[in-house]
């Protein structure tokens, strides 16, 4: 009986040994080797950063909690999420509820299954608990600054109001959302798929996405590796302007203040400026101004002109003989758009004022003023320049002596005269008689006039109002043989050398043309046509002459004498005009507007102005009375004989005088070309000198005349 209740009571207690058992979870077998009894193992995933969390022992996998026997081995399976990895120092196993009394746990990577966390522990003799915790993994974000711009990248907390910059080499939280901004320099853009982050995870370089938000924020999500961000910037392609105008144009003359081209427009290409009648002909001319593109180029009279960066220039031209154009040529930037400017500066003309001379009874006046050096002769009726000063000259009549000039009505001893701004001014003398002219005399004061007939001539050169015929007379029979007329023709030597090369130029050209020979000898004269009013006073016998010069008022017949030397049956003869509106007339025979007299050669016109007698030899035998070179003219300053010397008289020239050796008393009266009266006075025996000034004259003395020319 003893027997049976012992065994009883072992069952009994086998019965309650495995009931605590299944109360404490799943049983597993011990080690054969180590028959110890069950005890509880205890884990839990973490709540945070745990994809998987596996613990296994013989092959079976455990769920918490259940029993193990003493020295079994269990194995614990972590697998991080991403961007997480197992905080230092785990995994923990320890005595339930006794954290400092730890079981050791051997970390074994498997590098075939690539399970980065598993780790293997012996169950010790009393409950245990595992345990395991993760933290987010943090990596390094590194970038340059780039060339030509900027990179930036920062962080935002959940609000997105505070916002966190990133310095390169700063630790992210992998996940972290990272912003990242690329700004380019200006005139530059960011190259095309140059703005990326990549890193290396082994020997993978791999490239993190990027996203954009509504507004172009760029943004992307650290991950748990080491990244680099880079970006490139390139300049902007420009495309070339067009652009080729003037946006504002002034000019200036010498030192004075610029002053805006007046109605300037960009759209406007020629304009005409009107400088002030003071301005120098030959002044300076600054032109400045601005480009509407500082790119573009700018030529002036087609030297390129230095543009400064804003686009404003200046350029230099100068004036020639009161005139200049500036010719502004802009080339855009693109080499191919071009605008062209044309401005004509121009110097107004000088204000004149017609000078009226009335020659007084009694005498003569004369006028001029310096222009440039040279003396300039005034006839009435000429206009001169405002502002300048006149020289007055008089020469009294034999028996007359000078009082006073009258200007305006203003009497005046005075020489000059200054014309200031005056429109007119008419200007004439008193001189007082000192004895009486006798009758002969009077015949003898009178203008020069057309020559009486020549026998055989009667009647055909006679002037009438319908078509007067009048001859250039020669100058050697002036005053001679004259009567008092109211027409004449004055033929005088052109003293100005540029004006006589330039008619000679053109007078050579227009012989080529008529065929006769460039280099043969010309004659180059001025005509005028004067009226001539002489008046004889009724109760005095005194006489007032006035010479004007005029226009015809239709077609002039002239007869022409031949130049000494030269005749029609020797000589092929052309009469070049040179008229004043620039057109050349030529009188020829073979143009049939040329008829060669005996006496003279005969042409006909409506003008007077320079004329030129060109001829040349015929061919064949000449007749050696006829020299080819007549009409030499006198060496300057130099005695040289003008004419030859009849009844012990001589005349010639030097600088501004006049020479007379003559081997009696004799009275010489001196007339320029114009018919005005210059000088008169006496001639003693031997040799006398009078000053004139430079100029043609006829001299008359002794019943003869002579024609000279005095020169400075």
């Amino acid at each position: 009986m003893k027997q049976y209740t012992s065994l009883w009571l072992v069952c009994l207690l086998a019965v309650f040994s495995m009931t605590a058992r299944a109360q404490e979870g799943i049983e597993t077998k011990a080690r054969p080797d180590y028959p110890a009894l069950p005890f509880m193992l205890t884990f839990e995933a973490p709540a945070e950063g745990s994809a998987s969390l596996s613990i296994s022992a013989d092959g079976e996998t455990l769920t918490s909690p259940t029993t193990l026997h003493s020295g079994t081995e269990v194995t614990i399976t972590v697998t991080p999420a991403d961007g997480y990895r197992m905080a230092s120092g785990y995994p923990k196993v320890y005595r339930t509820g006794t954290p400092s009394e730890t079981v050791p746990a051997t970390f074994k990577p498997d590098a075939s299954s690539g399970i980065a966390y598993l780790y293997t522990f012996t169950m010790p003799d009393f409950p245990v608990t595992v345990e395991v915790e993760f933290e987010k993994i943090q990596s390094t974000v590194t970038f340059a600054n780039p060339a030509n711009g900027t990179l930036t990248l920062s962080t935002a907390d959940a609000s997105g109001t505070t916002v966190t910059p990133i310095a390169s080499g700063d630790k992210i939280v992998s996940g972290t959302r990272v912003t990242i901004a690329a700004t380019p320099a200006a005139s530059y853009q960011m190259v095309f798929g140059s703005l990326k982050v990549s890193g290396k995870v082994g020997n993978e370089t791999k490239t993190v996405p990027l996203q954009k938000v509504a507004d172009g924020t760029t943004y992307f999500f650290m991950p748990a590796y080491a990244v680099t961000a880079e970006v490139k910037f390139e300049p902007i392609p420009v495309v070339p302007s067009s652009e080729a105008r003037l946006s504002s144009l002034s000019y200036k003359v010498g030192n004075e203040a610029a002053t805006p081209l007046p109605g300037f427009l960009a759209s406007t290409m020629k304009y005409e400026v009107l400088l002030p009648s003071s301005t120098l002909e030959s002044a300076a001319l600054t032109l400045s101004g601005q480009l509407a593109d500082a790119k573009a180029k700018l030529f002036v009279n087609g030297s390129l002109v230095p543009v400064q960066s804003t686009g404003s220039f200046t350029a230099t031209v100068s004036l020639v003989d009161g005139s200049a154009k500036a010719t502004l040529v802009v080339t855009a930037e693109d080499g191919q758009t071009k605008r062209t400017y044309e401005v004509n500066f121009t110097v107004a003309p000088q204000p004149v004022c017609y000078v009226t001379i009335q020659q007084p009874e009694g005498g003569t006046i004369s006028i001029s003023y310096n222009k440039e050096g040279k003396e300039v002769v005034v006839k009435s009726g000429d206009a001169v320049p405002q502002n300048i000063e006149l020289n007055l000259a008089n020469t009294a009549l034999q028996n007359y002596e000078f009082k006073e000039y009258s200007v305006d009505g203003f009497s005046q001893t005075a020489e000059t005269v200054n014309i200031g701004t005056c429109l007119s001014k008419t200007i004439t003398a008193a001189f007082t008689q000192e004895s009486s002219v006798t009758t002969e005399e009077i015949a003898t004061i009178g203008t020069p006039a057309v020559p009486k007939e020549k026998e055989g001539q009667e009647g055909t050169n006679v002037p009438t109002d319908d078509n007067p015929i009048v001859i250039i007379p020669d100058a050697v029979s002036l005053p001679s043989d004259t009567e008092l007329s109211s027409l004449r023709l004055v033929k005088e030597d052109i003293e100005d050398p540029a004006k006589k090369a330039e008619i000679e130029e053109k007078a050579k050209a227009a012989a080529q043309d008529a065929g006769i020979a460039p280099d043969a000898p010309k004659i180059v004269m001025e005509v005028t046509l004067v009226k001539v009013t002489t008046t004889i006073s009724a109760t005095d016998a005194s006489t007032t002459t006035a010479v004007t010069p005029v226009q015809p008022s239709d077609i002039v017949t002239v007869r022409i004498p031949y130049p000494e030397g030269v005749n029609k049956t020797q000589h092929d003869i052309v009469i070049i005009h040179l008229r004043s509106d620039g057109v050349v007339d030529v009188y020829s025979e073979g143009n049939n507007n040329l008829t060669l007299e005996d006496d003279y050669m005969e042409i006909s016109v409506a003008s007077f102005s320079p004329f030129v007698v060109s001829y040349t030899p015929k061919s064949g035998p000449v007749d050696p009375d006829y020299p080819d070179t007549p009409d030499t003219p006198d060496t300057p300053d130099v005695p040289t004989s003008n004419a030859s010397v009849e009844g012990g008289i001589a005349v010639w020239t030097s600088a501004n005088a006049l020479h007379i050796r003559a081997d009696r008393p004799a009275e010489a009266w001196v007339v320029g070309l114009s018919g005005t009266s210059r000088a008169r006075f006496a001639v003693v025996p031997g040799e006398t000198r009078r000053a004139l000034p430079a100029g043609v004259y006829l001299v008359r003395i002794a019943d003869q005349t002579y024609k000279v020319r005095i020169r400075n």
